[in-house]
């Protein structure tokens, strides 16, 4: 606590029980004139009246200390001197030479073959689904469909519980969770389940799932989850509208053949 904090509380706490003493001596003169014994009245009222002057007293000490309290202290403990620091030289900086021709070169070499990017293509329906896709409803252009989820388990709601984006064997079926919006029943659409450019799940029929919500789309190869990268892509109609990435690890479980009787 410095010393400004230190005269500041003493002298707040004078002022605060000067205010106290006046209450109590208020009461006490107040309080001796309902007494019917006029001694006892007298004895209280000059009771009360000392308290008041024990009050004023206390309240004025409270106003030296705060008039007067920062100088008394700073003469008792004078304040010791902070040390000013000093600027120090700044180095001059020195003149460089500065060339004065540049040589420019004459011929720049130019690249005889110019990189172009390639787009990525847009996920297409294989041919023999374009054949057998009778659409019905038309899909509307709003319609979305949420990144899908991928997961071992759905809730009663058809939430991906802990999804992830890589998996190790054995595994049984995978789920693709995802939300949607827009979409109007009868609309077809398919999922597409891919390992390497080679399908490994697909479905396709009539949406059934409303408007809006929740949706998901399963896979349960019949060779096992091998090893690599996997992509699920997911159609309304003939129009891709969302892809998802997952990765297997581990080999499948090796099926166990059944005797022959």
């Amino acid at each position: 606590m410095t010393i400004d904090q230190t005269v500041s509380w003493i002298a707040w706490s004078l002022l605060l029980t000067s205010v106290v003493l006046l209450v109590f001596a208020v009461r006490r003169i107040v309080g001796a004139g309902r007494l019917r014994y006029y001694l006892l009245r007298r004895e209280q009222t000059a009771g009360g009246w000392r308290l008041a002057l024990v009050a004023v007293v206390v309240g004025l000490a409270a106003v030296v200390v705060f008039t007067l309290g920062r100088p008394a202290a700073y003469v008792v403990f004078p304040p010791t001197p902070s040390i000013t620091p000093s600027p120090t030289a700044s180095l001059t900086p020195t003149i460089t030479d500065t060339p004065t021709i540049t040589v420019t070169p004459s011929i720049s070499a130019t690249p005889s073959v110019t990189p172009t990017a390639t787009a990525s293509p847009t996920p297409q329906l294989p041919d023999l689904l374009l054949l057998a896709l009778q659409e019905t409803v038309t899909p509307r252009p709003e319609a979305i469909l949420s990144p899908i989820l991928f997961a071992t388990r759905l809730n009663v709601t058809n939430l991906a519980i802990a999804p992830s984006e890589s998996f190790e064997n054995p595994i049984e079926t995978l789920y693709g969770a995802f939300t949607y919006d827009g979409l109007d029943d009868g609309v077809r659409w398919t999922a597409l389940w891919y390992l390497e450019g080679r399908v490994v799940c697909s479905e396709g029929e009539d949406w059934t799932g409303g408007t809006g919500g929740y949706g998901y789309t399963e896979c349960t190869p019949e060779r096992g989850w091998l090893p690599g990268e996997y992509e699920v892509q997911i159609f309304l109609g003939t129009t891709w509208k969302i892809s998802g990435r997952f990765t297997i690890t581990g080999d499948p479980p090796t099926p166990t053949p059944s005797r022959t009787p």
